[in-house]
């Protein structure tokens, strides 16, 4: 918890007073609210793992590989001259939204409270995933940001990798407008909001670079991170509920001496 207030305050310049309010009230719910104090902490478990943080480092080393040669600038000039139109951006204007953490960060909040007047709503669990999912990675996001040192393409001809010169390495638009509908993707059994939601967890990722706001790495590794967050969250939801309530209690009486184990799932 500490770890994540030293960031929120090394944050503060580039977040609204509303949304570091949210995050910090996101994590004194964690440890007020049961069964959400308990999903944080195995949150956290579940995420610093190692065979997540190896694939992590996979795909890492392909983002670094495009980002310290010329692929990227490549890929940003191809885009700028051929593709980018007054329709790209304008369909770009309204998709940014989604990366908004000002915007995000209250409205999963105040969906996540839903949980407490039903705990079986729909709309709590998901702002429940999602406001976990933001306490969870924007750390992370954060300090991953610092340690590439990348900077934007308005900002140097290039995105080369110069760790703790800058802090655009990693689109934190593209995490915080992932994670929303990653959290329904992974939430549904519809076979069609499934696949768009996991379409539209891309489209701030991409009106990113539509903008030349980032290089294509960059944004890409703000989407990934965002799955991999939201991959251990959800696997926080199927141990929690699939866990199995034991109590052990001693067994005295006449000859027997022992000790009774129950089980109930």
């Amino acid at each position: 918890m500490c770890v994540i207030i030293k960031f929120l305050l090394r944050k503060c310049k580039q977040l609204s007073a509303l949304s570091l309010l949210v995050l910090w009230s996101s994590c004194t719910l964690a440890y007020e609210v049961l069964p959400f104090k308990d999903k944080v902490l195995d949150d956290y478990k579940n995420f610093y793992q190692f065979d997540r943080f190896t694939r992590i480092v996979g795909v890492g080393a392909v983002a670094g590989i495009a980002a310290n040669s010329s692929i990227d600038r490549e890929i940003y000039d191809w885009y700028q001259e051929d593709i980018r139109s007054d329709k790209t951006d304008d369909i770009s204007k309204i998709v940014k939204y989604a990366g908004e953490g000002k915007y995000l960060l209250p409205l999963s909040f105040l969906a996540s409270q839903a949980i407490n007047f039903d705990p079986d709503s729909k709309v709590g669990a998901w702002g429940s995933d999602v406001a976990r999912a933001y306490t969870l990675g924007l750390p992370f996001v954060w300090s991953t940001q610092y340690l590439t040192g990348a900077s934007r393409p308005i900002e140097l001809d290039g995105s080369d990798w110069r760790p703790f010169e800058d802090n655009n390495g990693v689109s934190g638009h593209a995490f915080v407008g992932a994670v929303p509908f990653l959290a329904i993707a992974r939430n549904t059994d519809n076979d069609y909001i499934k696949y768009f939601a996991y379409f539209a967890s891309g489209l701030a990722a991409w009106s990113r670079v539509n903008d030349g706001s980032h290089y294509t790495s960059q944004s890409i590794l703000g989407w990934y991170f965002a799955y991999e967050v939201m991959d251990a969250v959800q696997k926080t939801n199927t141990i929690n509920d699939g866990k199995l309530n034991y109590s052990i209690q001693p067994i005295i009486g006449g000859d027997t001496v022992g000790v009774s184990v129950q089980f109930t799932w």
